[in-house]
């Protein structure tokens, strides 16, 4: 995350409305991956619609929204940021097909609906938890 709120900051374009319209909706089945200890730890909530999971991408695709719950940087606290991302769970590779950041307001900060490079999951992190939860269905609690 730390990476893609860089890019907003160094002036990536912000991605047109009509072509994220659908990324930043709210309306899903959202499920929230961590507890409330593990998201004050790491200063963001992190939640997957599961109902956005489906065969593309890699090998599947997924909706994510992380919520920053505390200020990191330029961002202030409530900075959201929605992903469509995809996994090979079988090859460990990881991408962020597209994003968009917004501000606790919810006008856009910046995004990319250009695919990223793809790469390996690092198991032993949050981020390989939440990949690991996309791929396994289990809740990192």
């Amino acid at each position: 995350m730390r990476l893609i709120i860089a890019l907003v900051l160094a002036g990536a374009p912000v991605v047109s409305v009509a072509a994220t319209s659908t990324l930043t909706a709210t309306s899903g089945n959202w499920v929230r991956v961590f507890k409330q200890e593990v998201e004050t730890a790491v200063g963001r909530s992190v939640r997957i619609d599961t109902a956005s999971m489906r065969a593309g991408g890699l090998g599947r695709t997924f909706r994510e929204l992380d919520v920053l719950t505390k200020a990191q940087g330029q961002m202030p606290r409530g900075t959201m940021q929605f992903m469509l991302r995809s996994v090979n769970c079988t090859a460990g590779t990881t991408r962020v097909e597209q994003w968009q950041v917004l501000n606790p307001g919810g006008a856009p900060l910046g995004g990319s609906a250009t695919p990223g490079a793809t790469q390996r999951v690092r198991w032993d992190n949050e981020d390989g938890l939440v990949i690991r939860y996309v791929c396994q269905g289990i809740l990192p609690r």
